[in-house]
């Protein structure tokens, strides 16, 4: 599951993708925590799916997304170039 030593989460995506729909209709705000082809359980916040990801999985990879009708891409630019 690793290519060059970069993780890839395609099946969580997937699988997020997939149950996207039915889980606005009953989690809308909330945050989803998938590992591998299974979602684990909905969660008010980040932080309390992240902790409980590593409670469950230690230093597994997962995938905690929030639950919203689209992602909206988030750009950071540095204006510090270091001149």
């Amino acid at each position: 599951m690793t290519t060059s030593g970069t993780i890839t989460l395609q099946t969580e995506l997937d699988v997020f993708e997939r149950l996207r729909l039915s889980l606005l209709d009953r989690a809308a705000g909330e945050y989803a925590l998938v590992k591998g082809s299974d979602l684990v359980d909905t969660f008010g916040s980040e932080s309390e799916a992240i902790r409980e990801g590593y409670r469950r999985f230690g230093n597994e990879h997962f995938l905690v997304k929030h639950i919203v009708v689209a992602d909206v891409p988030m750009n950071f630019t540095s204006f510090n170039l270091g001149m």
